[in-house]
């Protein structure tokens, strides 16, 4: 071993030149949009581009609120039940999450009504939604037969003096967890291969405990003219805010007592993110005959100011080839305090299309289509004038369009109604890459009943999404000298919803 390893080394450090990473996930987690509307919307499917006359629609196409014939206030509790699976290596762990939100909130109110083919009436809107839940509680748990996260961090200190180390590979070099090659200051390997020393040997249990939570909502304001009951048309803006704490804790552990000198390690990641955005948003729908609508809503990208609070520890133990005498284990420990860094985020446009048709007054038919590219969203103005260069080629390469399809029925049996939906959330990846088919399917039923004055719906929503996740990037070399095995992640979601909604 080329440094000595003290029985205890305790270090209490600050990286002032690292940040924490900013990268496509934190794009991608922005711009990806679950709306959760009335108990009507989630029945159907959300598919209300071309219907409009629901609270939440506005927020996919401002001219939905000039469809409204009066005024109108709802409010949307929701419970969330969520189950997520994993599997790494064959190996499988759950975990089940319930929890309770509003949903949806808004009011909109009607001026005029007037007829013929001039302007019948103005509408005013405003409406709240939840566009994204973050929670994630769930474990990884399995044997790697292939890399270590060490292996990563020597690969991020290759081509970099120890002095000028920083973040996690100076983090990794100090626990004594990588080190030079023999006869280099620049070039690393883990303690897995002892360095360099001798061929890698794994087998280690690899632990990942994940810990998320947070939300994105959106507020709103919306204007709607009605021309002669055939154009209907708005323009509103959009203000958004999220809420995210990013959380993990990895652990490696050498059970099977295979890896010179090493006993385990413990690495903890964490971050909170807050932030606030606007966007802006037209519409139309148009009524060529008395049974059609066909809309289309256009939301421009959302421009976020997100503001970081985050921090990493490592701590490790060594054994120093005597597992049975603990006396010159060696407890190495590295902390970061506290950090903060600010960047901008700027989502990609959101194009909602929309047919509706209307069977008479028993029933009602309706599609969406939304297309969305991934690939335009974008990081910059970091702090110290950091402009994500290299962030947003691998964005613009690994991220592609997608296209989201939600399709809507209801029938009518005079004052009660029935309702039922699918919808389908594509990848934003292209194809080859590893969550090409990282997609969410959801189906959805719900029942309501109608006064003139006084509504009430209730809904199910059940979405399921896949992706796979990565503990740690592999070793993108020709030759390389480690793998990461992904982890198959399936998450089950089932939302309950309740709308009342008053009519003046």
């Amino acid at each position: 071993m080329k440094r000595k390893i003290l029985p205890v080394a305790a270090l209490i450090l600050l990286f002032p030149l690292w940040v924490h990473g900013q990268n496509m996930d934190d794009a991608l987690r922005y711009s990806k949009l679950f709306y959760q509307g009335t108990a009507r919307f989630n029945a159907m499917g959300g598919a209300f581009t071309a219907l409009g006359g629901d609270l939440s629609a506005i927020a996919l196409n401002p001219a939905a609120a000039a469809v409204f014939r009066s005024t109108e206030i709802s409010i949307t509790p929701v419970v969330m039940f969520r189950d997520l699976n994993t599997d790494y290596n064959g190996y499988n762990n759950n975990d089940r999450y319930s929890g309770m939100n509003i949903g949806q909130m808004g009011l909109v109110s009607t001026f005029g009504n007037g007829t013929g083919s001039g302007l019948s009436s103005l509408s005013i809107a405003y409406t709240f939604n939840r566009t994204n839940n973050y929670y994630r509680h769930s474990v990884i748990d399995g044997i790697s037969n292939d890399g270590s996260m060490a292996d990563f961090w020597a690969l991020q200190a290759d081509g970099v003096n120890t002095w000028d180390l920083s973040g996690t590979a100076w983090m990794a070099y100090d626990a004594y967890l990588t080190d030079t090659l023999p006869g280099y200051y620049d070039q690393y390997a883990s303690i897995f291969s002892y360095y360099g020393e001798t061929d890698p040997v794994y087998g280690q249990r690899i632990k990942r405990t994940i810990d998320n939570a947070g939300f994105s909502n959106e507020h709103t304001i919306a204007l709607g003219a009605n021309i002669g009951d055939k154009l209907y048309l708005g323009g509103g803006f959009g203000f958004t805010n999220i809420s995210y704490t990013g959380h993990y804790v990895h652990q490696e552990i050498d059970e099977a007592e295979r890896v010179f000198d090493f006993v385990n390690f413990t690495y903890t990641d964490h971050f909170k993110a807050v932030g606030s955005g606007w966007n802006f948003k037209i519409g139309a729908i148009v009524r060529p005959v008395e049974s059609l609508r066909i809309g289309l809503g256009i939301t421009t990208p959302t421009i976020y100011t997100v503001n970081e609070v985050f921090f990493s520890n490592l701590s490790a133990k060594l054994d120093n080839d005597t597992p049975s005498d603990p006396n010159d284990d060696a407890n190495p420990l590295v902390e970061q305090d506290d950090m903060t860094y600010r960047y901008r985020v700027t989502t990609p446009f959101h194009i909602n299309a929309g047919i509706a048709y209307q069977l008479g007054s028993f029933a009602l038919l309706s599609a969406d289509y939304e297309y969305i590219d991934y690939s335009s969203a974008r990081l910059s103005r970091g702090t110290g004038g950091y402009d994500f260069s290299a962030e947003n080629e691998d964005l613009a390469a690994e991220f592609g369009s997608a296209g989201n399809l939600r399709l809507g029925a209801e029938l009518r049996f005079g004052q009660a109604y029935l309702r039922g939906g699918y919808s389908h959330y594509g990848s934003a990846f292209v194809e080859g890459t590893l969550n090409e088919k990282a997609v969410s399917n959801g189906y959805s039923a719900g029942i309501g009943y109608r006064q003139n004055k006084f509504y009430v719906d209730l809904s199910m929503v059940w979405l399921n999404s896949y992706e796979a996740y990565m503990m740690f990037p592999d070793d993108p070399r020709p030759s390389p000298l480690y793998n990461s095995e992904p982890s198959d992640l399936n998450t089950s979601d089932t939302y309950l919803s309740v709308t009342v909604g008053l009519k003046f």
